[in-house]
């Protein structure tokens, strides 16, 4: 727009053509693993009966009993995972009253044997080993980095074997797709005083794959 402003005679503008680029569209897969040694219990303590009142100070008992054993055990971590009262329909039981427990711990060691002596007044609802976050995201990371190293070296060999020399890289996305294995079932111990710990099977491995797709454009 400068030589307008001057008022300079017109320039001649060459028109550049624009090179055609090979797209080719790819995936590469990277596959990652973590030890399972968290172990992770749902325990539940209920109610149900005629007066909801009194149905909910007796969950709270049972809750408070469970909550002053689990902190006098260091390295158990636990938190509240659901409180409600609600009506069953029911002419002898017509309310029910839940609160449902999630603890964990590193060390299965102490918390098994804990387990068995909560059942005495809790229902041991499920149980199962988890990798810690922690190593989760440090695997994770891990083979995303592997899969856009694999995913630049696999877009030059593409473009090399269609007789292009150099590959530019175009959009790419990485997607994660955790697989689930089958969980360890708990054999669960029949309620009394003292009970032995649960039985579960060991760990395992947390197994997840990172999807590396998009496009690459190939140049001469």
């Amino acid at each position: 727009m400068l030589w307008l402003l001057l008022g300079l005679p017109g320039l001649a503008v060459a028109k550049v053509p624009t090179l055609a680029l090979t797209s080719v569209h790819f995936q590469v897969m990277t596959h990652y693993r973590a030890p399972r040694t968290v172990l992770h219990a749902d325990l539940q303590a209920e109610a149900s009966g005629r007066s909801p009142a009194k149905l909910a100070a007796m969950v709270n008992q049972d809750v408070s009993w469970a909550k002053a054993r689990l902190q006098s055990v260091p390295g158990i971590t636990w938190r509240s995972a659901g409180y409600q009262t609600q009506a069953t329909g029911q002419t002898d039981a017509p309310w029910l009253v839940r609160e449902d427990l999630a603890v964990q711990s590193p060390d299965p060691a102490v918390l098994l044997p804990l387990l068995g002596t909560l059942q005495s007044r809790l229902h041991l609802v499920g149980m199962q080993y988890a990798a810690p976050s922690v190593a989760i995201h440090k695997a994770l990371r891990t083979a995303e980095l592997r899969g856009l190293r694999r995913y630049r070296k696999q877009a030059q060999q593409n473009c090399t074997a269609l007789g292009y020399h150099g590959a530019r890289l175009g959009q790419v996305f990485i997607n994660t797709n955790v697989v689930p294995l089958a969980r360890p079932m708990p054999v669960m111990a029949l309620a009394a005083k003292v009970v032995p710990g649960p039985v579960v099977g060991r760990g395992g491995t947390e197994r997840g794959r990172v999807v590396v797709e998009g496009n690459a454009y190939c140049e001469r």
